[in-house]
């Protein structure tokens, strides 16, 4: 896209995510960005930055007072763009905002530099939402889509649908298909384990993320409210929710957490229905079984006794069994959630819709092939790509 910003001087803009980090890495870019960033410098030795060949890392200072230590390093000189490196956290980046600030540079959103630097606004968009990624597998998809993987896929798709709608419209569902993952991959999945009380849901919870997070008590009833923790599997990030046990209560703050519990069922990725092993079924156990979520039946506290058989289940359910207690089944749990939350993984370097956008625009153009208008389908995917 090369967005023309010589009319507006030198830009400045934070590319690293919010929140602390060890390394700030800032972006001054735009017309008279060196001199704006030379101005701002303090070398520890030399010539200042603008004197200095591109390439070459300088440590120096930027900021009020001390200032915050710095590494600097001129990247370009036509499209004039530098880069600092400063200390993680809010309070070192801002001081050294202000400093660029006050020399003239003015501060752009992630967006802005983004589609600067980046040819096309998918690409652009793609660069942005690497940064906001949470595992290796996400921002390798992410990755794809910035070095022009969905604009491939768009460009071909439409001239597909002119060759041959049939095929076409197959390509076009595989590719919202895709989408539906892209769409989770900084927001990543909910899973929600739910049972009754004293099943181990909790001491589930803490097992799968791998540190005590949850309460764990023998009293039934002691988790009240939702305890969350956010972890990856297979590389797709997900967050777990443990909730209150479900039965018969009169106590009013459990009956909330119950309530609670039933809500994040129904909008739930995916539902953990643990039963305990160790007991006889009871009816509660029965109606979550039989329950419509997307689901995976766990059959906990494989380390006791069995107490019932996986044919005295409704439905023919068959759990995976495990024991929260000593670690036995994990693997194979954690395995089959990440296949539930996502049965078909894009392959490396497909494109892949990655922005709520991208996904409505698709579906427009599917509704248009289905209903044989191939002139406005291929409309649709094109405006992606403008």
């Amino acid at each position: 896209m090369s967005s023309d910003v010589s009319s507006s001087g030198p830009q400045v803009t934070v590319l690293t995510p919010e929140g602390r980090g060890a390394i700030g890495v800032i972006r001054v870019w735009g017309k008279g960005a060196v001199e704006a960033a030379d101005a701002a410098f303090r070398p520890a030795r030399g010539k200042g930055l603008a004197q200095t060949p591109r390439g070459r890392l300088r440590l120096g200072r930027i900021g009020r007072g001390l200032g915050d230590e710095v590494v600097a390093v001129v990247l370009e000189l036509d499209p004039p763009a530098v880069e600092i490196q400063c200390h993680g956290g809010p309070a070192a980046q801002g001081m050294v905002l202000e400093a660029l600030q006050a020399v003239g540079a003015g501060a752009a959103p992630a967006d802005q530099w983004a589609e600067h630097a980046m040819p096309t606004r998918i690409r652009a968009q793609a660069l942005v939402d690497l940064g906001r990624t949470s595992t290796l597998r996400t921002a390798e998809i992410l990755l794809d889509q910035a070095w022009g993987a969905l604009d491939r896929e768009l460009a071909g798709l439409a001239a597909r649908i002119l060759e041959d709608q049939e095929a076409g419209l197959m390509r076009l569902d595989r590719l919202i298909r895709h989408g539906q993952v892209g769409l989770r991959l900084i927001t990543g999945w909910r899973v929600v384990i739910a049972g009754r009380p004293n099943v181990g849901k909790s001491r589930l919870l803490n097992a799968l993320a791998g540190y005590a997070r949850a309460i764990v008590d023998p009293a039934p009833g002691t988790t009240r409210d939702l305890v969350s923790v956010s972890t990856a599997m297979d590389g797709w990030p997900l967050e777990l929710v443990d909730t209150a046990g479900v039965r018969a209560a009169d106590d009013a703050i459990e009956r909330s957490g119950i309530e609670r519990a039933l809500r994040q069922q129904a909008t739930a990725s995916l539902v953990l229905k643990v039963l305990d092993r160790s007991e006889p079924l009871r009816d509660f156990d029965r109606a979550l079984v039989s329950a419509s979520h997307p689901s995976l039946l766990v059959a906990n506290k494989a380390d006791l006794p069995p107490a019932w058989q996986p044919a005295e289940l409704p439905s023919g359910a068959v759990p995976i069994v495990v024991s929260a207690e000593r670690g036995v089944g994990l693997e194979e749990l954690s395995t089959a959630i990440a296949e539930a939350l996502v049965p078909a993984p894009p392959e490396p370097g497909a494109g892949v819709p990655f922005r709520s956008n991208h996904v409505e625009r698709l579906g427009k153009a599917r509704e248009a092939l289905r209903a044989g208008d191939a002139e406005s389908a291929i409309r649709e995917i094109e405006a992606l790509c403008l």
